[in-house]
């Protein structure tokens, strides 16, 4: 499962950012074609810099680390100017480029994946002369489990020193090989037995770890992760750490954390093996990690086509299919045929647009639907009279499918979208429309809500008839929550109609503090439906105030509900 995280933060600062990076590669582009006009890039450098700051600020790490290094290699442009060598160029565009589509990434996924970005950050950090970062960069090492993990070796000192320069030798035979992609599976198999006998030799040091680690590190290169540059790397490193092991002290050195974090994490990349699995359960890496064929997916997803592609592309077919679909319903009411010489709407011109529309959903990968669009179009352009009824069901049937599909990717493409529905036979597009209309009632009552308690409040609470709709209203409110999907909310604006009855009951002018209490409540949900409104959910955790607020008057919610 991928780690989820709350965007909330990140749907507020994302537009600036977004705004900022095309103002940035806009002052790149026109300094590379004019050196002499530097304005432009040195207050995008100030800019990246604030891009880094934001990111940094929303706990987006993998993003606000290339913020950072694009901000170092702006900063070495506008120093140098004219003598800007190339390569600075061309890891700025891609970097920025990358950058946006993994900020739309996380926003739409609610994914925190910073691994995906390391290619990134190193090619920048290359133009630089900067050193790579490691695979584990970004890997917390949740724990050290205990050092004692396989039988120790009856050997005296002298004996491991020997035995520790073999190991050494053995595990240098199969990395020369694979350096030189000229690996063998014997070449792993060395290499595996190698770490498995420096395991025993420092059993109950902490260096037994990171051996233990690194065959299962091997196991995963054998069972199919790629061995890329910077995972070749960790192979060095691993060989540089046995060369410790004929110093004295040799098996009683620390263990080196970047090179465990780094182990781990092609680790965390395994699908299969024994050792894998072992190390993957020890470190809990299931929970911070994902196999190989998963980061490939969520790579490919990144590289996509981008959120507004997608929208505008879905407007497009949405409007396509809802034209073709008005053009049926036309000839299904038998009020129009193909003897109208009325081109637009011939069947021909029908089988041309569901050709068309089918050759779209193939850019979106939609391929069965497609399929079926297409089959369609073939049998429309056959039709020389009004169909029969079963014909056009049929129709129908796929046109409905092809628009939910594209209303679906739309969805995918829409940060906290649901796109799960059950029953097939619905028009996603005209659930959306419901959606939005509930989302703007709801809002309507708790608008209505705020401007009768102020009603009460100039009236020095002299006219409580201000009040006296509120109950029904919240109860209505609460129930549009309901439909909405957020029974949480619902459950807060049912527990404060008990107070606003007791509070028209008393028929006094409460203090100013329960006022604001209750109005706290009233921000609350209306600022979560405010996000749902625009396509930008934010966290339930805004209802904690809310909650806070009602404790505070007296109104506990109840904690099985609320949760």
């Amino acid at each position: 499962m991928l780690p989820r995280i709350d965007v909330t933060a990140l749907n507020l600062i994302k537009p600036e950012v977004d705004v900022s990076l095309v103002q940035i590669e806009g002052a790149l582009s026109t300094f590379v074609e004019d050196n002499a006009n530097n304005t432009p890039l040195a207050e995008s450098v100030e800019q990246m810099e604030q891009v880094y700051g934001a990111l940094r600020l929303v706990d987006i790490p993998g993003a606000a680390e290339l913020a950072e290094v694009l901000f170092a290699l702006l900063r070495q442009v506008n120093e140098l100017q004219e003598k800007t060598p190339d390569i600075y160029y061309s890891a700025l565009g891609s970097g920025m480029m990358v950058l946006g589509r993994y900020l739309e990434y996380v926003q739409i996924k609610a994914v925190n994946l910073p691994q995906l970005l390391i290619p990134s950050i190193n090619e920048a950090r290359a133009a630089l002369g900067v050193a790579p970062l490691g695979e584990g960069y970004f890997l917390d090492v949740p724990y050290l489990p205990d050092n004692n993990i396989v039988e120790p070796l009856a050997i005296d000192h002298a004996q491991a020193i020997v035995l520790a320069k073999r190991i050494r030798l053995m595990y240098q035979i199969g990395t020369i090989n694979l350096l030189k992609d000229q690996a063998q599976p014997v070449h792993f198999r060395l290499m595996r037995r190698a770490l498995e006998r420096a395991t025993q030799l420092c059993t109950g040091k902490p260096l037994a770890l990171l051996w233990w680690v690194g065959e299962a590190a091997l196991e995963a290169f054998s069972q199919g992760v790629e061995l890329n540059p910077a995972r070749k790397q960790l192979l060095a490193q691993l060989e540089q750490q046995l060369k410790l092991l004929v110093l004295p002290q040799g098996v009683s050195q620390p263990v080196e954390m970047t090179v465990l974090a780094n182990s781990l994490a092609v680790v965390g990349l395994g699908e299969t093996g024994a050792k894998v699995e072992e190390v993957q359960r020890a470190f809990d890496l299931t929970s911070s990690c994902i196999s190989q064929t998963q980061l490939k997916i969520q790579s490919n997803t990144m590289f996509g086509p981008g959120g507004s592609v997608i929208k505008t592309v879905a407007t497009v077919l949405k409007d396509e299919i809802t034209n073709i679909k008005e053009i049926l319903d036309v000839i299904a009411r038998g009020s129009r045929n193909n003897d109208d010489n009325d081109e637009e709407n011939s069947y021909e011109s029908v089988a041309a647009s569901i050709l068309k529309a089918s050759q779209t959903l193939i850019m979106l990968s939609l391929n069965d639907v497609a399929t079926a669009m297409r089959q369609q179009s073939i049998i429309v352009s056959k039709w020389t009279e009004i169909p029969s009824e079963n014909a056009l069901n049929t129709l129908f049937d796929v046109l409905l499918q092809a628009d939910n599909s594209v209303a679906t990717l739309d969805r995918e493409m829409t940060p906290g979208a649901q796109t799960v529905i059950n029953n097939t036979r619905i028009s996603l597009h005209q659930l959306d429309e419901a959606r939005s209309f509930l989302v703007q009632e709801t809002r309507n009552g708790l608008s209505l809500i705020k401007r009768s308690v102020l009603s009460y409040i100039e009236s020095n609470g002299e006219d409580p008839m201000h009040l006296s709709n509120i109950p029904t209203t919240l109860q209505s409110s609460s129930g549009g929550l309901e439909f909405l999907g957020v029974p949480r909310g619902a459950v807060i604006l049912r527990t404060t109609v008990a107070f606003v009855e007791a509070w028209v009951e008393n028929k006094k002018m409460p203090n100013m503090t329960i006022i604001e209490n209750f109005a706290d409540v009233i921000a609350c949900v209306d600022y979560f439906l405010e996000s749902l409104e625009v396509n930008k959910p934010i966290s339930e955790n805004v209802f904690d105030i809310a909650e806070d607020a009602l404790a505070e008057l007296g109104y506990p919610v109840p904690k099985q509900q609320a949760a």
